[in-house]
């Protein structure tokens, strides 16, 4: 009995292994759970429904889908990079990067409505759920990090509009700065105008060697005093130096005329050639009609700044024009 028993079981042994080995292996490995069994057993799955995740990678462009029933759709990605189309006939909002679990019937070749497109996916709305928003995916793998991170983009951004708006401020103060500098200059040679015009014509000229052309008369070098005039009776050459300040002088004790390498300038100037240089400085009003003028010889006002105290001993009548007294001093 025993042994009728032992040769049944081998006999049940040997039949199971035959036929394992006449079954196709194929029937037993193929399956439709993750997208690289669904690509590698197409023919299987088409037209089978399965339930599948993984991350949108991108929104269906609308062009893809027109003409047909289906409304929304994007492309899904999985973990091993495998890619696969969702279509649904349901209006949705979905983001890139949101994961999702996605049951619907998958088609090798899908024809509907025109379309003619490679492994697709067909689900209702209803059967496609968002799982983890990217939002959410951000915050779950940087953990720790995310606060340091979400601040550094907020210095990100904050970079981004520093770096937009420094060549505007930049832009406004050039443009401020040069109508400063454009209104300064002008003043200063309304004023040298005002200056050049107390020179009476029939009694001075004006020296033209070397000369830079300014306000329709030459004079020397801009390194050098402004005008270089010659007295035409005596043929004197008398060196004129034009300030022009806005500023009262109830409203301030000192006055500033010229930095220290400009009177350096000036001093070097009367020594090489012998010209003594005065220095007109005037005061408020406008720079055509100044409301004091001030005429100092230079080596008298030696320092870039003067006090006013000091300075009104030399204040004339701003127009009277000038002359050359019996010393050969201008007057």
């Amino acid at each position: 009995m025993l042994k009728n028993m032992k040769i049944i079981f081998t006999k049940i042994i040997l039949l199971f292994i035959a036929v394992s080995f006449f079954i196709p292996h194929s029937a037993y490995a193929q399956s439709c759970t993750v997208l690289k069994e669904i690509f590698e057993n197409a023919d299987y799955c088409d037209n089978k429904q399965i339930s599948v995740g993984g991350t949108i990678s991108e929104i269906l462009d609308f062009a893809t889908l027109n003409g047909s029933k289906y409304v929304f759709g994007f492309l899904m990605v999985d973990e091993n990079k495998n890619k696969i189309r969702v279509v649904s006939a349901d209006e949705m909002v979905l983001i890139d990067g949101n994961v999702v679990l996605v049951d619907g019937r998958y088609y090798k070749k899908l024809y509907a409505d025109g379309l003619n497109l490679d492994d697709t996916i067909v689900a209702s709305s209803d059967n496609i759920q968002v799982v983890l928003t990217a939002k959410e995916l951000w915050n779950d793998i940087l953990g720790p990090y995310g606060e340091s991170l979400n601040a550094g983009k907020r210095l990100a951004t904050w970079n981004k509009v520093f770096i937009a708006i420094v060549p505007l401020f930049s832009a406004i103060a050039f443009y401020f700065g040069l109508i400063f500098y454009k209104r300064r200059q002008y003043k200063g040679i309304s004023f040298e105008g005002h200056v050049e015009n107390l020179f009476n014509k029939q009694e001075w000229r004006i020296a033209e060697s070397n000369a830079y052309r300014k306000l329709g008369r030459w004079v020397e070098s801009y390194s050098n005093p402004d005008f270089v005039f010659i007295h035409r009776k005596t043929n004197k050459r008398i060196a004129v130096e034009c300030k022009y300040k806005s500023v009262s002088s109830k409203e301030d004790k000192r006055i500033f005329w010229a930095y220290e390498d400009q009177i350096e300038n000036y001093q070097n100037f009367s020594t090489k050639t012998g010209v003594p240089v005065f220095v007109v400085i005037g005061i408020g009003g406008r720079p055509k009609n100044p409301k004091r003028i001030f005429l100092a010889p230079l080596s008298l006002v030696k320092y870039p700044d003067v006090k006013m105290d000091y300075l009104q001993k030399f204040e004339r009548d701003p127009r009277k024009v000038f002359s050359l007294d019996n010393q050969g001093n201008l007057i």
